[in-house]
């Protein structure tokens, strides 16, 4: 049975348009839950947590998971100095929180999660990570190839690596190069849930300024009729650690 998480980047601040409503209105209507992983950039920290506060907060469900998203950028470019770094997730951490948001799933911007953020990372107490796209041919800051397509725990030093970091990391769903976001459309991405369907876990995302809420909708039903159970990333890392890790506990 597919264990199906959808994530949603919450960006529509930034450009001229947020479909925002539409997936609501689909996910209710399928019953279905979604993170919404709300965007954070030192351009303008508070933009996207301010309309979500807002506009959309109190019309998401509480049974769906509200998380992180950060660019770690400035007004000068990507950051890459580790410090620097860590400073953007603090100040990302307080934005959501004054508006009464604690999160413990995130998502780098660009899929760019280095070593060094996880200490960050574990100090604000997330506990799953969705930035990696494993044999991806996006790359424009990390590359991923070779790193694992199940959950796991990353090695402190190469985080394509298994290791003993805390943080689960949940990859995107990948297929020959590309990777589960659903503005690729429907049709295209079949073959992507074909080959994944062994999967634990297959995670697929949205960007909440293109709409794909009829893509969503025909996604729901696919995974739907194969006996699909839809989570969140902070319930499938929960269910992760019961099914492997308390069993060694």
């Amino acid at each position: 049975m597919p264990n199906v998480v959808l994530t949603i980047d919450c960006e529509g601040a930034h450009h001229d348009r947020c479909y925002t409503p539409k997936y609501i209105r689909v996910l209710e209507e399928e019953f279905v839950p979604a993170s919404w992983l709300i965007h954070v950039s030192m351009k303008d920290p508070s933009a996207n947590t301010n309309l979500y506060y807002r506009e959309y907060a109190h019309k998401i469900p509480n049974w769906h998971e509200l998380g992180m998203k950060v660019n770690f950028e400035n007004e000068r470019g990507h950051v890459e100095d580790p410090k620097e770094r860590g400073n953007i997730i603090r100040i990302a951490k307080d934005t959501l929180k004054s508006h009464l948001i604690k999160c413990t799933s995130f998502r780098a911007g660009c899929f760019a999660l280095l070593p060094s953020d996880i200490p960050y990372l574990e100090d604000i107490g997330i506990l799953v990570d969705s930035s990696v796209v494993p044999d991806s041919t996006y790359k424009m800051f990390v590359d991923w190839t070779g790193a694992p397509h199940e959950p796991y725990h990353s090695d402190p030093q190469d985080l394509k690596k298994e290791g003993s970091n805390r943080i689960l990391h949940i990859p995107v769903a990948t297929h020959d190069g590309q990777y589960g976001y659903l503005d690729a459309g429907f049709d295209a991405l079949v073959p992507l849930f074909e080959a994944n369907l062994h999967r634990e876990v297959i995670c697929l995302g949205m960007r909440d300024y293109n709409d794909c809420s009829e893509d969503l909708r025909k996604t729901i039903r696919y995974f739907r009729e194969r006996g699909a159970h839809f989570t969140t990333l902070t319930q499938a890392a929960s269910e992760h650690y019961e099914h492997h890790e308390a069993l060694r506990a």
